[in-house]
C-alpha cells in the first residue's frame, strides 16, 4: 500500500452466515484496515443462531478494532435492519413483524436484537472514504447525495443499477446480487452483495483510498 492511502475492506449481505463472515474477515487481521459493513447482517439465515453470532463479531470488532488489527470498524443501516426496528417498536406482533417475517426474519432472534436496540438505531445509512460512497442499496439518480431519501438508500434497485447516478462518487453497495452471484464493477458503481445466504459468496472488497 502506497504511503499515504488507506485500506478499507468492504462486505455487505451477511445475512446471518457467520461462518462466511469469519472466513472473509479473517484475512485481514492485523492488517490496519478499516472494516466497512453495507448493511443486512440478520435475515435468511442458513446457520442455527447465526444472526446472534454475526451481530455479536461485529460488535466485538466495533469495539475492539485494535485487538483484531484493524484501523476501525463502520456498519451501517440495510433495509433488513430497518424492518427489523420497525418490528421492534411492536409492543405485539403485527404487520411490521410479519413483514420482516416474510423477508427472512426468526422471531427467536428479537429478545437478543432487542438487547441491542440502541445501536440497531444508531447505524448510519451512508459513509464516504475518498472517492467512495458506501450504502447498502443505491441512490437515486440524478438526485443530489443531501437530497436521497432514507427508502431509496436502502431499497432502490431501478433506475439505479442501470444508468449513471450523476454523483461524484464511485458507489459501492449490496442489497441486489446478479445471477451469477458475482461482483457488478461499472464505472459508475460496484455491486458487492454476492448471495452469501443462497449458496453464493461473501464477498470482501479491498480498496485502497
Amino acid at each position: 500500500m502506497a504511503e499515504g492511502t488507506s485500506h478499507v475492506v468492504v462486505i455487505s449481505d451477511i445475512h446471518g452466515c457467520s461462518t462466511l463472515l469469519r472466513e472473509a474477515v479473517w484475512p485481514h487481521l492485523d492488517s490496519g484496515a478499516e472494516l466497512c459493513i453495507l448493511g443486512d447482517l440478520f435475515d435468511r439465515s442458513p446457520e442455527p443462531d447465526g444472526d446472534r453470532q454475526v451481530l455479536e463479531l461485529v460488535r466485538d470488532l466495533q469495539s475492539n478494532p485494535e485487538i483484531y488489527g484493524l484501523k476501525a470498524v463502520t456498519c451501517l443501516r440495510g433495509n433488513h435492519e430497518a424492518m427489523l426496528l420497525n418490528s421492534l417498536k411492536e409492543e405485539a406482533p403485527g404487520k411490521a413483524t410479519k413483514l420482516w417475517m416474510r423477508n427472512g426474519g426468526n422471531p427467536d432472534f428479537l429478545p437478543v436484537a432487542r438487547e441491542h436496540r440502541d445501536w440497531l438505531e444508531a447505524l448510519p445509512y451512508t459513509a464516504i472514504r475518498g472517492q467512495y460512497l458506501f450504502v447498502h442499496a443505491g441512490v437515486r439518480p440524478g438526485v443530489a447525495l443531501e437530497d436521497q431519501t432514507i427508502d431509496d438508500l436502502l431499497w432502490i434497485r431501478e433506475p439505479f443499477l442501470s444508468q449513471p447516478h450523476g454523483l461524484a462518487y464511485m458507489v459501492v453497495h449490496g442489497h441486489t446480487f446478479s445471477e451469477d452471484f458475482e461482483v457488478v464493477n461499472l464505472p459508475y458503481r460496484i455491486g458487492i452483495d454476492t448471495a452469501a445466504c443462497w449458496g453464493g459468496q461473501l464477498t470482501a472488497l479491498e480498496l485502497s483510498i
